[in-house]
C-alpha cells in the first residue's frame, strides 16, 4: 500500500461472534476490490493490529495519492468522509456489512502536513505504525510550522525503509489528535524493532541530531502523552497510545 497525502480510516464495530474470515473475505473479495477500481489514485485496505492493544481488531485504510484528487471524491460535511457520488459508483458499503458490525463505527480523515517537505515518492508499506500526538490547544498552529520547517524535513524522510509522516485530523477526531505514521515494511519493523524491543540499527538511525529534534518537539505535546523513556531510541517521538497494523492479505 503506497502512502499519500490523505488517509481515511473506517474502525468497524464487529458483532460478538461474528466470522473473521468471512468478514475478511467480504472486504478483500468484492467490497474493496469494486472501490479500489472506481476510485483511481485511492487505495484501499483491510488492515489487523497486531501490535499494541486490543490486537486483532480490525480497520480499512483508504489512501489517496493527492489532497487534490481527494477533493473529488470527499464529501463536503458530516461524518462520512465520501460523496454520494462515489458511493453510487463504487457501491456503499455500510448497508453490506450490517451482518458483520454492530453499528455505524468511526472514520476518520487525517491530512498530511506539509506535503511538500516530504520527498517523493511516498513509501510503500505493508506495516502502519501509527502513534498518536496529542498537541497542546495553545500550540497547534506553532506545530505545524515546526513540522514545516524542521521536523517533517528530517524524519520525513530519515531512511529509506523508515519514515515518520505526521498527519493532521480533518474530520472524526479532535483537532489536537496528530497522527504520527511510523511507515514500515514487515522486513524493516523486524531490522529496527525485532520483537519490539530497539534494535542498534535503530539507536543509530535516531542520532543525536534527530534526539535533538525530539527536544524541541517535547513542548508542543500534551504531557504524558508520548513516551519520554530516556533509554528508548525514538523517545518523544513514540506516543504512549500506538498500535501497529498489517495488512490482511
Amino acid at each position: 500500500m503506497r502512502l499519500g497525502q490523505v488517509m481515511v480510516f473506517y474502525i468497524p464495530e464487529l458483532q460478538k461472534g461474528a466470522d473473521a474470515k468471512a468478514f475478511e473475505a467480504h472486504l478483500n473479495g468484492h467490497i474493496l476490490p469494486a472501490w479500489n477500481k472506481a476510485t483511481p489514485g485511492m487505495i484501499g485496505r483491510l488492515v489487523r493490529k497486531d501490535r499494541g492493544n486490543k490486537q486483532g481488531q480490525y480497520m480499512v485504510v483508504w489512501t489517496t495519492d493527492t489532497l487534490a484528487r481527494h477533493k473529488e471524491y470527499a464529501s463536503p460535511s458530516g461524518d462520512f468522509p465520501f460523496s454520494t457520488a462515489i458511493t453510487a459508483k463504487a457501491g456503499d458499503f455500510r448497508p453490506m456489512l450490517t451482518s458483520f458490525v454492530s453499528g455505524p463505527g468511526k472514520f476518520v480523515e487525517y491530512h498530511l502536513v506539509a506535503p511538500e517537505t516530504v520527498k517523493a515518492p511516498m513509501p510503500e508499506v505493508d506495516v502502519l505504525g501509527l502513534h498518536y500526538a496529542r498537541v497542546r490547544p495553545d500550540r497547534r498552529e506553532a506545530f505545524d510550522k515546526f513540522l514545516a520547517d524542521k521536523l517533517h524535513p528530517v524524519v520525513g524522510n530519515l531512511r529509506p525503509d523508515l519514515r515518520l509522516l505526521y498527519y493532521r485530523p480533518i474530520r472524526g477526531e479532535e483537532p489536537g489528535a496528530y497522527v504520527t505514521n511510523f511507515a514500515l515494511t514487515s522486513g524493516s519493523r523486524d531490522k529496527y524493532w525485532p520483537k519490539g524491543a530497539d534494535s542498534d540499527v535503530l539507536r543509530e538511525t535516531f542520532s543525536p541530531a534527530v534526539k535533538a529534534l525530539a527536544e524541541e518537539l517535547r513542548p508542543y505535546l500534551v504531557e504524558g502523552a508520548y513516551n519520554g523513556t530516556p533509554t528508548l531510541a525514538a523517545a518523544v517521538y513514540e506516543a504512549k497510545e500506538w498500535a501497529d497494523w498489517v495488512i490482511v492479505p
